[in-house]
């Protein structure tokens, strides 16, 4: 089974490419190979490669450029996918899209699974909703799997961007007000595989499980790596950043974990395989 794989260059396509390498013929393509806003473009692509299945991973991630930049958001992370979807459907591919925890907005205070009402909060969040409903206005049988608090190895994430700050310093302000699940990106690659080789569709929700504040996260990271750092809890609105972010986004895995048979590992469990294999 081919698949072409958009945005192949971010943070989860040079995790999950290698491994998903192992179960299918994969073709990983940036956007100047495939530039997903660009139909024509998307059109001789397809037409060359003859996919099975396309897995759309670009997107512009920027939460806070986001907020500048509406309209190249509303490009990239809405009309965008519709396109990739309108060309699927013409050419009879199933097709994958990757979400985001940021289409809620946090209030609810248990773990939102896939049928909760999306209410986002910011412009990323909401470029990013609108993706998920143009995909299946035009192609019900999609997948849309919505991945948070990603890291992963090669490019920035929260992990290299905290142990920088406190390389260079000594210290580090993190916040204690936004719960969420850090996700080994590379823990995406198996139960995706097995989505995309039952064909199925719909919404899931992927992360590893428990769940941990920003601060405590951080706290764990520098435990395990036995730094000597000054960490100060914070609230989100001492970083007084453009971007509102959802105060709770834990998932509800169950969904993803009944129909693929694969229990997802805590995030405890994965961060130490992240950190030892950084060393």
């Amino acid at each position: 089974m081919k698949l072409l794989i958009t945005g192949s260059l971010g943070l989860v396509g040079t995790n999950i490419i290698p491994l998903l390498a192992h179960d299918f013929d994969v073709v990983p393509l940036d956007i100047m190979e495939w530039d997903i806003t660009d139909a024509e473009m998307g059109g001789r692509v397809i037409r060359h490669h003859r996919p099975d299945v396309v897995v759309n991973l670009a997107a512009m991630t920027d939460v806070d450029g986001c907020e500048d930049l509406p309209d190249k958001a509303q490009e990239l992370n809405s009309d965008g996918p519709a396109i990739v979807a309108q060309l699927c459907k013409a050419n009879k591919i199933r097709f994958v899209h990757f979400s985001t925890d940021y289409v809620f907005d946090g209030e609810k205070g248990t773990p939102y699974t896939e049928k909760d009402q999306p209410n986002p909060l910011s412009v990323y969040g909401k470029t990013k909703l609108t993706g998920e409903q143009n995909i299946f206005r035009i192609l019900p049988s999609s997948v849309v799997l919505r991945a948070e608090w990603i890291y992963g190895c090669g490019g920035n994430n929260f992990i290299t961007k905290v142990m920088k700050i406190a390389n260079e310093t000594g210290a580090a302000r993190v916040v204690n007000d936004q719960w969420g699940t850090p996700t080994y990106a590379k823990d995406i690659a198996a139960p995706l595989a097995r989505l995309i080789q039952k064909g199925e569709s719909g919404i899931y929700h992927v992360a590893n499980r428990g769940s941990c504040s920003w601060y405590e996260f951080a706290k764990e990271i520098f435990s395990r790596l036995r730094m000597d750092v000054s960490l100060t809890p914070v609230t989100s609105s001492n970083l007084d950043r453009k971007a509102t972010r959802p105060k709770y986004s834990v998932f509800n895995c169950l969904k993803i974990e009944g129909d693929t048979g694969m229990a997802m590992r805590s995030w405890q469990e994965a961060l130490g395989e992240y950190l030892t294999c950084q060393r």
